[in-house]
């Protein structure tokens, strides 16, 4: 049996190379084809000339990268790097897969708390808000033993904080608790839906980090949204994932509106005025499918300044936060720090950089 799963997992890559290189050897031995690149290679006029060259020869090249991807999930339910296929459907992120060694996770707890120590200086209090890692809350749809180290990571992380006098909420019962009541994740997507986000929200308000305000907002929901998971490019191809059972997510995000404002004001609540609440965070945040910001809004009844990016991880938008001038003349009371666990088994999510207030 071993030897058979060893065969497919490379049979259908080695036909794709010998396809690759049969058209290799036509494009540089065939006069006519390779007579087409004028360009000078050295300064690089070529490269499109050449890319071209290879559109032209392996007009098929998508189409078999997307069915290898389909042959390998089916039969090996593997994906290429980046993912990691659980059961019924599901796909993880292969950075769930990597717990952080102890030097790396202090060094990440030794920039928080340089930070919280920059933001300080400016009295403002700094309130790390950890995400539980996909892989430990459904770790029954995860691959064995990555769930249990995810949330030894997450425990980790918070005792790490904890002893260097960083305020971090407990995010995981909101999440591990709901999880059977409704999605907390999507399926096939590295990110939260709107209600995990909303629960973690909820966490937020219920603890004595963050003082809560009086601020009426009423929720208002945006049309739905169908979408492909992020993960899924890792597998196959768009338009073959329904035929793998990797159908499309579909959300509900909403925004949260002042009371008292006009419908037409949709964005009443995401600007205007200076919030002394301010948001930090990555794609989980930055991203208004999830709805995160509008549901600490809700729970909080104070207004937030969503300044989260997407797909910079969680340390760049806080080092762009911190050397914005703009800052030192806010009166921010407290800036939340969106944090996945996920990251910290990854070495570039610390720098060597000096941390200013």
């Amino acid at each position: 049996m071993q030897t058979l799963l060893y065969m497919l997992r490379y049979a259908l890559p080695v036909l794709f190379m010998g396809y690759a290189i049969f058209v290799n050897v036509d494009i540089f031995t065939e006069d006519p084809l390779w007579d087409e690149v004028d360009g000078d290679i050295i300064s690089g006029e070529a490269a499109s000339e050449v890319a071209g060259l290879y559109s032209a020869a392996l007009p098929h090249r998508d189409t078999a990268v997307s069915f290898i991807g389909a042959g390998r999930y089916l039969l090996l339910n593997e994906g290429r790097e980046g993912v990691t296929p659980g059961t019924q459907a599901w796909l993880f992120s292969d950075e769930e897969m990597s717990p952080a060694g102890e030097p790396t996770l202090a060094a990440a707890v030794d920039q928080i708390a340089a930070v919280s120590e920059a933001l300080a200086e400016q009295d403002t209090r700094l309130v790390v808000v950890p995400i539980p890692a996909k892989a430990d809350i459904y770790r029954d749809k995860a691959p064995e033993g990555a769930g249990a180290a995810m949330e030894a990571q997450y425990r980790r992380f918070r005792a790490a904080l904890a002893d260097s006098g960083v305020p971090a909420v407990d995010t995981r019962p909101a999440l591990a608790e709901g999880r059977d009541a409704s999605p907390m994740y999507l399926t096939t997507d590295t990110h939260w839906t709107p209600r995990g986000a909303a629960r973690v929200a909820e966490r937020i308000a219920a603890s004595d980090h963050v003082e809560t305000g009086d601020t009426e907002f009423i929720r208002r929901k945006r049309d739905p949204e169908e979408f492909v998971g992020d993960l899924v490019s890792f597998v196959t191809s768009e338009s073959l994932a329904p035929r793998l059972g990797l159908g499309p997510e579909r959300v509900t995000p909403y925004v949260a509106e002042k009371a008292g404002t006009a419908e037409e004001g949709i964005f009443a609540g995401d600007g205007g005025g200076e919030p002394d609440l301010v948001l930090v965070g990555t794609s989980y945040s930055a991203n208004k499918s999830w709805s995160f910001a509008p549901a600490l809004k809700l729970a909080l009844g104070r207004d937030v300044l969503n300044l989260a990016l997407e797909g910079r991880g969680p340390l760049v938008p806080m080092l762009d936060y911190l050397e914005d001038p703009a800052r030192n003349a806010a009166d921010v009371d407290t800036v939340l720090w969106e944090y996945p666990v996920r990251y910290l088994g990854q070495p570039e999510m610390t720098v060597e950089e000096e941390i200013h207030g």
